[in-house]
């Protein structure tokens, strides 16, 4: 049993036996288990991956690559693996103790290419080294699987390369994974293929790329193919090592909402205008917040370095800046100002012509209009310089890093071949890492997610952008985000609505009881994100407020705890992920997810409601929904259909929200139809109805069941005055009729003034 795993072989669950047997000119390659038996054929017939075939259980082979192999310039031109146009000649296939090679030379013409391949069985993949070519490789396709049972792709979300996410097969209950071992691997950069394109052809992976340097010439061939074949999800997926979750306390703002400015318009009230948006958040109950500021800080318009810590001077420079961020420490709300190292421009005060990366054809590497890549092997000596100015100059605000973990490594390559380092992954992702390792040790830092998985723990919190064209079409298979990231940084949000739903959102669609919008929150509970909170000119402040109550006390409660079991719902049952593969029940997107510290998550991102039972209590979960309790249920937060209609609540020690969606409700202390923001104190009770259809009663004698109420003040306060409105409150009985007064955002239920404190 083959328990020691290198590179990407995961660790086996039973006992494997392996053995290779030569039948007339094909090596077969045998993985014996309880669960399977799995022969991986190889007969030297054209010298691609075409020849290998995959017989699972004694049933019809399976191409596991048809299509696939070296694809290499020859002849000035580059040929795919498949090629008429080259001459694959057979050299000698042999049997050496544990591995078979087998040896091929390439003709274009005159021109001549040698290649080795070495195949090896360990556990239950086959591992395929390939070396050789004389520079002339420019990389690997791995091809598309051919006459497998009822093929299903399965993909993995927040596993991608780039844009692409590579995707595992089940057919005939096995799955299949098929790698380059991008830990190996001398190529640039490894890519997968859009999800059309995968299901209509069976693809599930992609392949590797090699990148000539400026002098024409490229890293020596070096890769490994990695294929599994196996009934257990832990043993098809590729073993990824993961660092340690820090062992440091997290600082005080990791587990806040983010609210995020698209933009600063050059304007001297730019912060004046931004800075009033969000005393409004703070007034409607909004207490922490984490504020993200765009590039506009630093420029007006015409961009400006990364490097630069200059505020933009139309905005007021330094000195407006600096004011800005210091009111926002008041309002309580953290603010974070970006910055990166990928980006120079010509302009730029650093700027040499030394120090920007090449393509290879020896022109500067463009990243964006009028920028360029700035060399990857200089960023972290500028990094030390410009993060200890940026960190000082506006505290508290604390770095946001742009590009770094939104990218994949091959976006930052540099082609020039005096760098010291050659143009390969492990080199260039072992730069980034580096690169956001050294920007750590001057501040805790926040930023840009999307390829986030490769650098895991590098940054306190990342946007966990899902990447592909509509993300809310993937499968909601949440094991591999939830058991691997979850505990080494905080995930916020899903990228914006816009961007989950790829920008399918009608403008009419854009508010607080939106189907959209409520599967989005529902999503990113189920994925146990921090809430990122949608922008409120844009989506209306009923939509900010929901998005940060129904997440905000769930959330401090998840972030802060390992996941301890995730299951899939499928007819009344539950299963494992392993199961859910097999079976088909994951794509229910009906889960429960249990966390360590006791909260516990149900989500229906299906298409059918879903009845679920807890504390003696039923709760129909419409699809796009969720149902979150912790703290044995102090808090609580759900969306529920009930025969009236759908409700959104949540609740806690410090607060009540609900949305009766347009419908009248009595739920608990609250009468209403519209929604509503409760916080109760000692003899002080805060509402901040919204979009409300009938005037809200307050059930006092609920909330104050312990005390005989004396006639009742009510305050009513304004956005734009400092002093509220005082009137009796309407009371009939325990119950307090709020009124509906113009201009007026929160009314507060108190004792009479002469009432300094209960009994006096």
């Amino acid at each position: 049993m083959e328990n020691n795993p290198t590179t990407l072989r995961a660790p086996l669950k039973e006992e494997t036996e392996t053995s290779i047997r030569k039948e007339g000119i094909s090596y077969i390659f045998e993985s014996r288990s309880v669960s399977a038996v799995i022969n991986f054929v190889y007969t030297p017939i054209d010298g691609t991956f075409s020849d290998l075939e995959l017989e699972i259980n004694g049933a019809p082979p399976i191409k596991p690559a048809d299509e696939g192999g070296l694809v290499v310039e020859m002849g000035g031109r580059v040929h795919t693996a498949d090629s008429d146009k080259i001459e694959r000649h057979f050299i000698s296939c042999e049997q050496l103790e544990d591995c078979v090679e087998a040896r091929w030379q390439w003709v274009f013409d005159e021109e001549i290419a040698n290649f080795l391949y070495r195949f090896k069985i360990v556990g239950k993949s086959l591992e395929v080294e390939l070396e050789g070519g004389n520079g002339k490789a420019c990389g690997l396709t791995l091809g598309r699987v051919m006459d497998a049972v009822s093929p299903k792709l399965i993909t993995i979300p927040y596993f991608n390369f780039g844009d692409h996410h590579p995707r595992l097969l089940s057919t005939g209950g096995t799955l299949i994974s098929s790698f380059v071992d991008w830990n190996y691997t001398n190529a640039t950069s490894v890519y997968s293929v859009d999800r059309e394109k995968a299901e209509r052809e069976t693809r599930l992976n992609g392949g590797c790329s090699y990148t000539k340097n400026t002098k024409g010439v490229r890293v020596p061939l070096q890769d490994r193919w990695v294929l599994t074949v196996s009934t257990s999800f832990d043993e098809a997926f590729p073993r990824i090592e993961f660092p340690a979750a820090s062992q440091t306390e997290a600082p005080v703002w990791a587990t806040y909402p983010w609210y995020s400015l698209s933009t600063l318009e050059p304007s001297e009230e730019s912060y004046v205008e931004i800075y009033e948006t969000l005393r409004i958040l703070k007034q409607l109950g909004i207490e922490k917040l984490l504020v993200n500021h765009p590039a506009e800080t630093w420029h007006d318009g015409e961009g400006a370095s990364e490097f630069s810590t200059d505020a933009a001077p139309i905005k007021g420079g330094d000195d407006a800046l600096g004011e800005y961020i210091e009111a926002l420490d008041e309002l309580g709300f953290q603010a974070s100002l970006q910055t990166g190292f990928r980006h120079i421009a010509t302009t730029d005060p650093e700027y040499t012509p030394n120090n920007t990366a090449l393509t290879e054809d020896s022109q500067p590497a463009v990243t964006g209009s009028g920028t360029h890549l700035f060399k990857p092997t200089l960023a972290a000596g500028q990094c030390e310089k410009h993060m200890a100015q940026h960190v000082d100059k506006f505290r508290p605000a604390i770095p946001y890093i742009t590009s770094h973990a939104a990218l994949p490594p091959w976006d930052f390559t540099d082609c020039d071949y005096a760098t010291d380092l050659l143009p390969t992954l492990p080199n260039g992702l072992e730069l980034q890492r580096n690169l956001l390792s050294t920007i750590g040790k001057h501040s805790s830092c926040i930023g840009d997610g999307g390829n986030h998985w490769l650098y895991a723990g590098l940054l306190q919190a990342v946007r966990a952008k899902m990447v592909g064209e509509n993300p809310s079409k993937l499968p909601v298979l949440v094991d591999f985000d939830l058991f691997n990231l979850h505990s080494l940084h905080v995930n916020v949000g899903l990228g914006s609505p816009e961007d989950y739903f790829g920008n399918t959102i009608p403008q009419e669609e854009k508010n607080s009881r939106s189907s959209f919008f409520l599967r989005y929150i529902a999503t990113t509970a189920a994925f146990g994100h921090a809430a990122s909170l949608p922008d409120a000119n844009e989506w209306g402040l009923p939509s900010t407020v929901k998005a940060y109550f129904m997440l905000q006390k769930i959330q401090e409660r998840y972030l802060n705890s390992s996941v301890s079991r995730v299951r899939y719902h499928q007819n009344g049952h539950f299963t494992s992920l392993n199961d859910a593969l097999h079976s088909g029940a994951y794509e229910q997107g009906q889960l429960q997810i249990d966390y360590e510290n006791k909260t516990r998550i149900y989500a229906n991102l299906g298409t059918t409601s879903w009845e679920i039972e807890e504390a003696d209590q039923a709760f129909l979960l419409p699809p796009g929904s969720f149902w979150a309790s912790a703290d044995e249920g102090r808090i609580i937060a759900y969306s529920n259909e009930t025969e009236d209609g759908r409700i959104d609540y949540a609740s806690c020690d410090d607060y009540l929200y609900i949305d009766t969606h347009g419908r009248s409700v009595d739920h608990g202390p609250i009468s209403l139809n519209g929604a509503a923001l409760v916080k109760e104190r000692k003899w002080e009770i805060d509402v901040i109805p919204m979009d409300c259809n009938m005037p809200t009663v307050i059930d006092v004698g609920n909330l104050w069941p312990d005390r005989k109420l004396p006639p009742l003040r009510l305050l009513a306060f304004r956005f734009d005055e400092e002093s509220p409105g005082i009137y009796k409150a309407d009371m009939e009985g325990d119950k307090v009729r709020l009124p509906d007064i113009e201009g007026v955002f929160m009314y507060r239920i108190t004792l009479p003034e002469w009432m300094v404190e209960p009994g006096h």
